[in-house]
């Protein structure tokens, strides 16, 4: 449609005078992604209009079976007005395996039927695709949890990828400037975090953050740990997974760019352990009760923003005992943070996380920062278990925020 129309553009009488609060409602009425492409694309009018639109955040989903087959299968729903998560189906290529969540609008895909197994960055509301090599040294490609991005490969001139696996022995390092995967060795096994923020990649593990220093002059990016100033010299460098304050275990990690800063998140579960008790780090106390939802499977969030001090190597950690005008949306392959006065689907002071990674009918909770109370237990298709095996599930779910 040409945006001049009947009577052109300088009567005011064409489709570019349209007043924008009626192109915005037409816009958000509009049936997939592939027609808000369109609309963006008639003219600036209708480009500038169309901005205003807040999507919701996807929940994205690929059904794997226990050995790591995928099934070929996608789950993904987004979060409406309502504040419900509501199924719809994402603009992916059939064929196509979903392996992560990415910063930036992006998709980390995979061609099941490719050898050896390659990233595919793919933009599933545009459309944009960004090839990336294989990454020669992850054993197992299920391993694959987290791809961060500098900047919009479409977009940006140059621009890096840091990538994330399980257990996290090591990290991969791409770099546009070289067109190549480095490894990084990171030494710690579990779901680590990482972000990009100010320009810089972090990654964190339980209470360790460290800094990829990019390559320079042909060196190898490297990982520095940052100094906590607070710790006091009594950190010893052992693989400790209890919180020094709660004592209770730490599930997973996020690093989350939230209002300018950098935040530390730690999802535990609500069970303190007592080591004097019990050597082998059996329940002392089980303080689940309502919290977290039903049955012991209860979890607790914790905020720490990250304080810089002299220097880019040294930092402490300031606990927040709110999120105040923001929300949290958790996965592990994905974490960052949404304002309700911009998107007023979410909850303020609330946590969004997809927990059950490993069932058939995994679930989000709503988590109140203030209460740590669930507001809400919202499963996630229970039925999707019962298409194939028992086994199977919807072990790879993660949030996605779309860039349109």
């Amino acid at each position: 449609m040409a945006c001049g129309g009947r009577g052109g553009t300088g009567t005011g009488t064409g489709w570019s005078s349209l007043p924008a609060d009626l192109l915005l409602s037409v816009f958000a009425l509009l049936p997939s992604d592939a027609a808000r492409v369109r609309f963006r694309a008639v003219c600036a009018g209708w480009a500038a209009a169309a901005a205003a639109w807040r999507p919701g955040p996807w929940l994205i989903g690929s059904c794997t079976d226990r050995s790591g087959r995928a099934a070929g299968a996608m789950s993904s729903f987004w979060l409406a007005p309502v504040g419900r998560l509501l199924p719809f189906a994402a603009n992916v290529p059939a064929g196509m395996e979903y392996l992560a969540s990415s910063s930036h609008g992006y998709l980390a895909l995979s061609d099941p039927r490719a050898s050896p197994k390659a990233i595919t960055l793919l933009n599933p509301v545009s459309g944009s695709r960004v090839r990336l090599p294989p990454i020669a040294f992850f054993r197992k490609w299920l391993d694959l949890t987290s791809v961060v991005l500098s900047a919009d490969p479409c977009a940006a001139a140059d621009w890096a990828a840091l990538v994330v696996g399980f257990p996290t022995t090591c990290l991969a390092y791409y770099s546009s400037a070289t067109g190549a995967w480095a490894r990084l060795d990171f030494g710690a096994a579990g779901y680590a975090g990482a972000e990009c923020f100010r320009g810089r990649f972090y990654v964190a593990f339980k209470h360790q953050i460290c800094c990829v220093c990019e390559a320079v002059d042909g060196d190898v990016a490297a990982i520095i740990p940052l100094e906590n100033v607070d710790a006091g010299g009594d950190s010893d460098g052992s693989d400790d997974d209890k919180l020094p304050v709660t004592g209770r275990r730490v599930l997973e990690t996020h690093l989350v760019e939230c209002g300018g800063d950098l935040l530390l998140v730690s999802v535990h579960d609500d069970v303190v352990y007592n080591s004097d008790d019990d050597v082998m780090g059996g329940i002392a106390v089980d303080h689940g009760g309502g919290k977290g939802g039903a049955g012991g499977d209860a979890r607790t969030v914790e905020v720490h923003r990250v304080e810089w001090w002299s220097g880019d190597h040294e930092m402490r950690l300031v606990r927040k005992l709110d999120l105040g005008s923001n929300a949290l949306f958790l996965g592990r392959n994905r974490a960052f943070a949404l304002s309700p006065a911009e998107f007023p689907m979410c909850r303020a002071n609330c946590v969004y996380l997809v927990d059950r990674q490993g069932h058939p009918d995994g679930l989000v909770r709503v988590l109140d920062m203030g209460t740590q109370w669930t507001r809400r237990d919202e499963v996630i298709c229970p039925d999707d278990g019962l298409r194939g095996l028992s086994s199977a599930g919807w072990v790879r779910r993660g949030w996605f925020f779309p860039k349109y």
